[in-house]
């Protein structure tokens, strides 16, 4: 197994731009950060989030790079997605007591303008915080501090 993956790899470093080798190294750092207990999923690590919260709210932010970009070099919607979900997802675990997760049931995404410049931050609020289900509102912004998406998400509270 080692030995095919050491061919890929050597195959596409090859092959690779310098676009390509930047994206592989993130990649590669993603799986580090999850195996340093930095990020809990690989998801995190791959994308490089960093978490940061009080009793009420929860931001994360990533870096754009060309892991985080579609054909138009502007950050993925479904890259902007999967970070307001995991920023709502994340408060809304957080303020569960033990025993209890929470996952999503919808989620609604306004995008409002291109992912641009160097990072993207999602903050997440409570809006409603019932015994089965909780609604959060979550805000991704730029770093020059331009909204880029406004989103509500359910979430259906489960016994773990």
């Amino acid at each position: 197994m080692q030995e095919e993956l050491h061919k890929l790899l050597d195959e596409v470093l090859k092959r690779a731009d310098e676009q390509e080798i930047i994206s592989i190294r993130q990649l590669l750092n993603g799986v580090k950060r999850k195996q340093n207990h930095e990020n809990e999923s690989l998801i995190g690590g791959i994308f490089a989030m960093d978490k940061r919260s009080d009793s009420e709210e929860l931001e994360i932010s990533i870096p754009i790079s060309t892991v985080t970009h579609n054909s138009l070099q502007i950050v993925h919607g479904g890259v902007t997605a999967t970070l307001v979900d995991t920023a709502m997802g994340t408060l809304a675990n957080m303020l569960l007591p033990d025993g209890y997760g929470a996952v999503t049931t919808n989620l609604n995404v306004h995008y409002l303008a291109p992912g641009t410049g160097t990072k993207l931050t999602a903050r997440a609020t409570v809006v409603h915080r019932g015994t089965k289900t909780m609604v959060v509102e979550g805000k991704v912004v730029s770093a020059e501090g331009k909204m880029v998406a406004h989103s509500t998400g359910s979430f259906f509270i489960i016994k773990k």
